[in-house]
């Protein structure tokens, strides 16, 4: 590991590490809901980071598995008296192998087809969630759903859970992190740029393209159970393309095939839907606007571009001490 990866991943860990420390401290309860929502936002956007930054799959159908991870995890507490820690075990692994059974024939698409494929993925989960009464309560949905215990201490409370929240984002980031400075990602990498090129390599495109897809719903299904064990109460209309599309809008937003960039993309985004709401009818039309200016202004996302920038300054002065440094030189050169 570099030092600049070094600098960059201790920067994320003491962040999270402040946030953890600080939230202990939040007493504002609308301030606790929204910072908890979106932190779960945020473990759910890196998931979509995973096939849309890292490996270039387009994916229009995370909120399916959303909404299986969720779903299993008010299933089995609720009807089978499962405890949240083995529900979210389960959870985690049966959202992963269905990311596995919708690779494998989606991982030979590429482009618009792929994005088609997924949508109809998530489209099918949340038919399913709605009709399947019995199971899934349908529109009703599941109620009672357990809050976590964390040895002892009851995580209802809303700084406990944010805590928890932002320890859980920490997890997930780390995770990522030496998974893409791992061969794993470096294959990605390579998927992304040309999978052609890849292939003619040796890189099974095949293989690297499903652990992508299940990594990317396991890490989905995580974020759906952290809902449901916040909310208590999970429906269908939580999980429907308009969640999907609005993850994609903010990874790309933010700054995708980055780590940093879907976390920002989600703390701008979560807290500007928040403020708009204060425009009743007009805040949809105002929160496009932003979207489609910051978009247009910034294609390559926030983060890329303020990265680039602080780069570019630093970079200069360098150059310019440099410059300088050799014209003092020569001049004690030519007086010598």
């Amino acid at each position: 590991m570099t030092r600049a990866r070094k600098i960059y991943f201790l920067a994320i860990a003491a962040i999270c590490i402040f946030g953890v420390y600080g939230s202990l401290y939040l007493q504002n309860l609308y301030l606790l809901r929204v910072a908890i929502l979106a932190v779960i936002t945020a473990i759910l956007a890196l998931s979509v980071d995973i096939l849309v930054g890292y490996t270039g799959q387009i994916s229009l159908g995370q909120a399916g598995f959303f909404g299986i991870g969720a779903y299993v995890m008010g299933i089995l507490n609720t009807n089978f008296h499962l405890p949240f820690w083995i529900s979210l075990v389960f959870a985690i692994l049966f959202t992963g192998f269905v990311g596995f059974v919708l690779g494998l024939p989606t991982t030979k698409l590429k482009g618009h087809f792929l994005g088609i494929a997924t949508m109809g993925f998530g489209v099918i989960v949340n038919g399913v969630l709605n009709n399947w009464t019995s199971v899934t309560g349908g529109p009703n949905g599941i109620r009672g759903i357990e809050t976590p215990y964390f040895f002892s201490i009851s995580l209802e409370y809303g700084n406990y859970f944010l805590g928890f929240a932002l320890a859980s984002l920490f997890v997930v980031i780390l995770l990522i992190f030496l998974i893409v400075h791992s061969p794993i990602g470096r294959a990605w990498r390579c998927l992304r740029q040309d999978e052609i090129t890849a292939y003619v390599a040796g890189i099974n495109v095949y293989k690297y393209k499903l652990i992508a897809f299940m990594l990317s719903g396991g890490i989905a299904g995580y974020a759906g159970s952290l809902f449901a064990g916040y909310m208590t109460f999970i429906s269908p209309e939580t999980f429907d393309l308009n969640q999907s599309i609005s993850l994609i809008t903010t990874v790309i937003m933010g700054g995708s095939g980055t780590l940093l960039g879907p976390l920002l993309g989600t703390a701008i985004l979560s807290f500007v839907n928040e403020w708009l709401r204060n425009f009743s009818e007009l805040r949809l039309v105002i929160y496009g606007f932003i979207l489609v200016t910051m978009i247009t202004l910034l294609p390559e996302g926030i983060y890329p571009f303020f990265k680039r920038k602080i780069l570019f300054f630093f970079t200069s002065k360098k150059k310019k001490r440099s410059i300088e440094t050799e014209g003092s030189n020569g001049k004690d050169v030519v007086n010598e």
